[in-house]
């Protein structure tokens, strides 16, 4: 499947985020597949991803619930960088082409390290000042709770939290925290984990 095919199962969160300030954050990058959609759906709003590129920390395997899950994939998620931005730049340009003239285009940082310590970093550096969308895809517990928790702050009222796992795994249990920490309900997509090029955002939850 082409990856500028339109993902309609993101276009049903971004439709929910379309009159909130704020940039899109994502944690876990890989190749630029969900960038591409994002930069193609909402071509205004900011994009931010956050990956190691060099696939899960120790710690990260280690405290987390879906440990197993994670070491049998642990090198699937090693790519390098700059070949994902110029994927990324390569792919924006065709999207520029498809789409009205009037359209402005919002830049994009991609963020190499562990973003349990880069994406604090950026927001007290005071360079992500508001977020409107978190979209976490990183599967272990610990950067994905870490990543909720300094978004927080700054995410917009009406904001959301999205996870794309389809399992009781390192996701799931930080979207689930987070909403029992601040009386949020975590809404279901109803949307089946399909195998292919495009996410499938699985639960949810929107700032009050």
């Amino acid at each position: 499947m082409d990856i500028l095919s339109f993902n309609s199962q993101l276009k049903f969160i971004l439709d929910q985020i379309f009159d909130v300030d704020g940039d899109i954050v994502e944690l876990g990058v890989h190749t630029g597949n969900n960038s591409i959609q994002f930069m193609l759906q909402s071509p205004e709003t900011k994009y931010w991803g956050f990956d190691t590129f060099c696939g899960y920390t120790k710690e990260d395997i280690e405290t987390s619930p879906n440990k197993q899950g994670l070491l049998d994939n642990e090198g699937r998620w090693v790519c390098d960088k700059n070949e994902t931005i110029d994927r990324i730049k390569r792919f924006r340009g065709l999207i520029k082409e498809i789409t009205p003239s009037d359209k402005k285009f919002a830049n994009f940082e991609i963020i190499k390290g562990d973003l349990k310590k880069t994406l604090p970093e950026q927001i007290k550096s005071n360079n992500l000042k508001k977020v409107a969308l978190l979209y976490v895809d990183c599967n272990a517990y610990l950067p994905a709770i870490k990543g909720i928790e300094a978004v927080y702050p700054i995410l917009s009222s009406g904001g959301i939290i999205c996870i794309d796992e389809h399992q009781d795994g390192g996701e799931t249990k930080a979207i689930k925290e987070t909403a029992d920490k601040h009386g949020l309900d975590v809404n279901e997509t109803g949307f089946k984990f399909e195998s292919g090029v495009h996410s499938n955002p699985s639960k949810y939850i929107v700032k009050k």
